[in-house]
């Protein structure tokens, strides 16, 4: 019996030795990964030096990890690190926690049946008078004045940091033990009056047993406010704020929180917490302190937010606002919260129509406004200057993907990487990338690069079955 169970146990180590070397056989022509370019604009020898990594995989057990080095005119050289997993290696994410997200309360319908009348809220309370009104079998809907059920902006949302969890909103009020202190320290905080002429449209079905079918809400024509935070995490504290203006640009009047408007903090104990996969495992809760909650950097109301970071030093905040259609970068110590530096980005006109985001590198940052670029570097004393900004001049076709995995700067050359999903591609390209090289004078190149481990299988819509760039880790570029 012994010998038996031994032998199975050597025929079984043979087994999958084997497996795997029928594996690296098969994919052997695959060790060696080529590129093939598709200049889109501009010329290659803008891109000379540049080294582009892709990490790209299949069903999670094999993996291509790839380096192409740019050569200008000449053809790029890709030397391929292949190896075969018996098992399939599982993507784990770090993970991130946002911190305090708030949004109005207006959002969502209403389970207004399941709690007692004495704890409705203003739209419990119009959801119960169209519930009552309504015949059974019909939608009915009708328009309401906000004003007339809230004084202030409700709100919901939920809180989340390491090893804290609280939410907010109307379906966690019916769970069991729902603690609303936090809800209404929050909505005592921020009290902003509602808009005088806000309206809002609500329906619902009701079945002939009095049971509730569908119910909604939708926003009327007119003036509407929505909260909307950005905010940042640390060990201790959370930071964050929110955007103060109306759908129609109008500023709200934000007097009524106590120190006004601005940057709020709130402190916090974390808690213990182990990352298993994708999923994470509370060993030991958290505390936050609500009584801490306060105004730690005041904003003028004039000012318009647009993002809130911490830059990687982990000692100060980066606070992007616009004011009368010129943008500013405020960088603030955040032992003192004092700021150390206003700096003007760009002026551009009709700036409440145009389009913004802010890109981060440990070493440098990038603005795109419009259809320009600034990338701005660290001066080493806590401030920044801008080193390259590129005419405004960009075509939104190529700017759709500047928000790219992975970028890097040197002598006045910015290159941005996005790694190919099968969106923008009509043969579903999922292993592939793009490149774009800008400068002062603005774009100076742009390629697609198609890989050789794009086949048949791309086209598929199962991941297992796809050859794909990995989810979490695509791309990395380097200048050499």
């Amino acid at each position: 019996m012994r010998k038996a169970l031994g032998l199975m146990a050597i025929l079984l180590m043979l087994g999958i030795a084997a497996f795997g070397w029928c594996a690296k056989t098969v994919y052997e022509p695959h060790d060696q990964v080529q590129f093939t370019q598709t200049v889109l604009a501009g010329d290659p020898a803008a891109a000379k030096g540049l080294s582009v990594q892709t990490h790209a995989t299949l069903g999670n057990q094999l993996f291509w990890d790839c380096a192409t080095l740019l050569q200008g005119d000449a053809p790029s050289i890709t030397q391929t690190e292949y190896r075969f997993s018996n098992t399939k290696q599982q993507e784990e994410t770090e993970q991130s926690y946002p911190g305090v997200v708030l949004f109005s309360g207006l959002d969502s319908s209403s389970d207004f049946l399941d709690i007692p009348e004495s704890q409705y809220t203003g739209l419990d309370r119009a959801y119960r008078e169209l519930y009552d009104s309504a015949v059974p079998g019909q939608e009915s809907q009708k328009t309401i004045k906000v004003a007339d059920y809230y004084d202030y902006y409700p709100l919901a949302g939920y809180i989340s940091l390491q090893g804290i969890r609280y939410d907010f909103d109307i379906w966690s009020r019916m769970l069991p033990g729902y603690d609303a202190s936090i809800q209404n320290k929050l909505e005592e905080f921020f009290r902003i009056p509602v808009l005088p002429d806000e309206k809002l449209t609500i329906l619902l079905e009701k079945d002939s047993a009095g049971t509730v079918i569908s119910s909604g809400t939708s926003t009327d024509e007119g003036d509407q406010f929505s909260f909307y935070t950005q905010g940042v995490v640390t060990p201790q504290t959370v930071y964050f704020s929110f955007y103060n203006r109306t759908s129609q640009n109008n500023i709200v009047d934000t007097s009524l929180i106590p120190g006004g408007y601005g940057i709020y903090a709130m402190d916090y104990t974390a808690g213990t917490v182990q990352q298993q996969g994708n999923a994470t495992q509370t060993l030991e809760s958290g505390e936050l302190n609500l009584d801490s909650l306060r105004l730690a950097y005041p904003i003028d109301p004039k000012e318009e937010l647009l993002d809130l970071r911490q830059w990687s030093d982990g000692k100060t905040l980066l606070l992007y606002t616009r004011e009368d259609n010129t943008y500013y970068l405020t960088v603030i110590l955040m032992d003192t919260m004092q700021r150390v530096q206003r700096l003007k980005i760009q002026t551009i006109a009709n700036s409440y129509l145009v389009n913004n985001m802010v890109l981060e590198n440990r070493s440098f940052l990038v603005t795109v406004i419009g259809k320009t670029v600034t990338v701005l570097l660290p001066n080493g004393d806590g401030t920044f200057r801008i080193d390259m900004q590129t005419p405004n001049t960009l075509d939104y076709q190529q700017m759709r993907f500047l928000d790219g995995e992975s970028m890097d700067y040197r002598d006045g050359k910015l290159a941005v990487v996005y790694g190919a999903d099968g969106s923008y591609t009509e043969t579903r390209d999922y292993t592939g990338f793009d490149v774009i090289i800008l400068d002062q004078d603005g774009l100076q190149f742009w390629a697609r690069y198609k890989s050789s481990l794009q086949n048949d299988l791309t086209g598929g819509y199962n991941t297992d079955e796809i050859v794909r760039l990995l989810y979490n880790h695509p791309v990395d570029v380097t200048w050499q």
